[in-house]
């Protein structure tokens, strides 16, 4: 899907769903099937609006995350950055600390910046001092507890001023005097590996994220790309040689790889989402590179205000219609309109015609960058100003200027707004469930949905004892009616929606889930159906064994009273089969 086009809903006859009869419900079960069921969850790029109410599909206007991550590249450090409540969440280091004192084009000099589709943050260091371009993920929660203290030690803000001071942050140290750093060496717990990438002096200028959830790394020195691993950062293929400097890439839905350098040429790398390829490489001229942007069936290019038709397969670039100010940074929204900007703010919509131009705001400086967050508000990449300065995404009014680390230069996908709609076109459900008392043992999680072909809805769950104890437990895939084993007072579900290349929506109609039956569910298939209670009424008179799911009553004896208990149980209404 392009940003901005609209999707397809299919399905919106209600399938038929289980139905917990009321006052019949196992402990700890609950069907949402209702809108007011699946507003007790979170909705991210999903939604039960009219005229499809009482369902789930994915929005037409793309979102992400309420989460900016920003590479200060003047003291290698990327902040993460609440974009809602405007205040600054972490920072964390991207090479041995203290901080350095140098300029953004000095040292590690962190600047790309991308987000997958679960909002965990890659960011990488250019490297100007001679070494290998570095790689480094940030966990969007929980960690890896490298101390054994039983918490996730990471960056937060302790002060509660809104931004983060050294004192709120974790050092990085060469520990062995290597000059990598290994993994014992990281204290900051979000953060899951650092790894090199390419050759010495390479020097990292392009980072961007396939469908498939893996990187790709452009070498600017080398005119390289390398395909790296999003779980372990191990390198997957690579060196790919391309014909001009990488310095921005994004991939889109088809996997074309669209790779912007510093001079007119626009390249293009096939078949990405394979690990093994080939490759093909093409380029595009006349394309007057810089920040790059996707959408609208796009690719989008700053600096000289281009862009180029995927579909149309030409040789070259043309003009953005409407465009008129200077753009080293550029940006697709969720509706589709194109963000450009450097002293200037301006947003011109898909046909041409320009929305507005907003000047920079007061207390801003040079600026190298523009992202756009969850709600499709706009913020400038404050270089010269150490801040991100926010614009409302209708009117372009001024919404402040807020401080960050030094010298910030990002203009990557640092929201994962093109990772959630463009390369892939997702969106997530997502609901907790108290189970009523410490040790509920959970059973199926099951769901009726309506899927187009080249489309999914995948579920995944975990569990905890407290709330607050689901953000360090793993999710675990589950399959729908079908029996897991997971134990805590809490069960978190993510339901996620992807769409096909036809930008067709699956539709979710219900989502039960329940805690794990034991008693009266004889054939133990997780639930409570006539199936069960026939086998108990047949096993009248006999003596039942201990932990027999045929004894409800417990009284050592499999009698009529035990076939009644079982089925006031039953798990649908008259006790139905299915």
């Amino acid at each position: 899907m392009t940003i901005g086009s609209k999707r397809k809903i299919l399905g919106t006859v209600l399938l038929p769903f289980a139905v917990v009869a009321a006052g019949s419900a196992i402990a700890g079960s609950k069907t949402y099937t209702l809108d007011a069921d699946f507003s007790l969850g979170t909705l991210s790029g999903v939604n039960h609006d009219a005229p499809n109410n009482n369902q789930l599909q994915l929005s037409t206007v793309g979102t992400t995350f309420p989460v900016m991550w920003v590479a200060n590249a003047g003291e290698d450090t990327v902040s993460k950055f609440d974009t809602k409540n405007n205040k600054e969440l972490a920072r964390y280091h991207t090479w041995f600390g203290p901080k350095k004192a140098g300029g953004a084009y000095s040292g590690p000099a962190p600047s790309r910046t991308s987000v997958d589709i679960d909002g965990n943050a890659y960011v990488l260091n250019r490297h100007f001092d001679g070494r290998k371009p570095l790689l480094i993920k940030i966990l969007a929660e929980g960690g890896i507890d490298r101390n054994g203290n039983g918490v996730i030690d990471t960056s937060t803000d302790t002060s509660g001023n809104g931004k983060i001071e050294d004192a709120e942050m974790f050092r990085i140290q060469d520990l062995n005097g290597n000059g990598k750093i290994d993994d014992n060496e990281i204290t900051d717990e979000r953060v899951a590996w650092a790894v090199e990438v390419g050759v010495a002096s390479g020097l990292g200028r392009s980072l961007c994220i396939g469908g498939d959830g893996n990187l790709w790394v452009g070498m600017y020195n080398t005119r390289q790309y390398f395909k790296v691993s999003g779980v372990d950062g191990s390198q997957i293929a690579g060196p790919i040689a391309v014909p001009s400097t990488p310095y921005g890439c994004l991939i889109d839905r088809d996997g074309n790889l669209w790779s912007a350098d510093l001079g007119s040429t626009l390249m293009k790398i096939e078949n990405a989402n394979s690990n093994t390829g080939p490759y093909n490489v093409s380029a595009k001229s006349n394309c007057s590179n810089y920040g790059i942007g996707l959408g609208n069936g796009k690719v989008y290019l700053g600096n000289g205000n281009r862009q180029y038709d995927i579909a149309a397969n030409g040789p070259s670039c043309t003009a953005i219609p409407g465009a008129s100010v200077g753009s080293l940074g550029i940006v697709v929204d969720g509706g589709g309109n194109i963000i450009i900007g450097t002293g200037m703010v301006q947003k011109i919509r898909p046909d041409g015609t320009v929305a507005w131009t907003a000047p920079l705001q007061a207390g801003g400086g040079s600026s190298i960058g523009i992202q756009v967050d969850g709600d499709n508000n706009v913020w400038q990449i404050g270089m010269g100003s150490n801040r991100v300065h926010k614009y409302n995404g209708v009117t372009g009014a001024a919404m402040g200027v807020y401080d960050v680390g030094r010298e910030p230069y990002t203009y990557s996908d640092a929201t994962g707004l093109v990772s959630r709609n463009v390369t892939t076109g997702t969106g997530t459900w997502t609901v907790t469930q108290d189970g009523g008392g410490a040790g509920v043992k959970w059973g199926t999680i099951s769901w009726n949905a309506a899927v187009p072909t080249g489309a999914s809805i995948s579920v995944e769950a975990r569990t905890a004892e407290t709330e607050a104890g689901l953000s360090g437990a793993a999710y675990s895939a589950v399959t729908s009616g079908t029996n897991f084993s997971k134990t805590g007072r809490y069960i978190q579900v993510r339901a996620r929606l992807n769409e096909n290349t036809s930008n067709q929506s699956p539709v979710l109609y219900d989502l039960t889930v329940s805690s794990l039956v034991t008693t009266c569910d004889v054939d133990k298939d997780g639930d409570i159906d006539m199936l069960d209670i026939n086998q108990i009424r047949a096993g009248i008179g006999q003596t039942p064994v201990s932990g027999d799911p045929r004894d409800a009553t417990g009284d050592g004896k499999i009698t009529i009273n035990d076939v009644r208990a079982c089925t006031l149980k039953c798990t649908r209404a008259s006790c139905a089969t299915n």
